[in-house]
């Protein structure tokens, strides 16, 4: 093998390596970029059968160092190879500008996978939690959408007051006088009652309560 082929090979299994420490995780896309290996050095050869990888410190970091250790008895040799890890995470982004007010449907949002070094603090990747529910203010296309951005129920907004215990479960109408999220705990006015209790958003326009 000519050594730069050698050089390549290397740097291939550095990186499948690298890739491996992710296995099985979804929530994660994975980027990986070795540093350069000198083509004019000998290696050894490919070092195939006795060729092992690891992480010295046993850290992943985003510039992380993979040790490489050959073991043939005949050319044994370790190189330590410096490795760029680049993750990337689902995010939802409006797919076109979405005024204040507007009730979001499936066709205004869009997945992208943006980088960790994009600010993603509080970013919303469950798409259940956006349709049905009403933009609290502008959104441009693009624009990542956040919780403070949006509410399944919203201050002023009717809503169905679903009392339930057990298979018991009874319906009546109120006003929202707080905005929630899914889970989110608000206040309710009961339209009939005209009593406030406290509520748990489970959907657009609905909140319960146990009895």
């Amino acid at each position: 093998w000519a050594t730069p082929q050698e050089a390549a090979f290397l740097r291939h299994v550095a990186e499948q390596y690298m890739l491996a420490q992710f296995e099985g995780r979804s929530d994660v896309r994975v980027k990986v970029q070795t540093g350069r290996l000198d083509p004019n050095r000998d290696y050894g050869g490919r070092c195939e059968g006795y060729l092992t990888a690891e992480i010295p410190d046993g850290e992943l970091k985003s510039n992380t160092t993979v040790k490489l250790t050959c073991s043939h008895p005949r050319h044994p040799f370790t190189i330590y190879m410096p490795v760029a890890v680049k993750l990337y995470r689902a995010a939802l982004v409006a797919a076109v500008g979405i005024p204040r007010g507007t009730v979001i449907t499936d066709d205004m949002v869009n997945e992208v996978w943006l980088s960790d070094q994009v600010n993603q603090s509080g970013s919303v990747s469950d798409r259940s939690m956006l349709i049905g529910s009403k933009m609290k203010r502008d959104l441009k296309a693009g624009e990542q959408f956040r919780p403070s951005t949006f509410c399944l129920v919203c201050r002023g907004d009717p809503v169905t007051i679903d009392a339930h215990k057990g298979t018991l479960s009874l319906k009546t109408s109120g006003e929202a006088l707080s905005d929630g999220n899914y889970a989110d705990s608000v206040q309710v006015r009961n339209t009939k009652s005209r009593k406030t209790i406290t509520a748990i958003v489970r959907g657009a326009g609905l909140v319960e309560v146990p009895l």
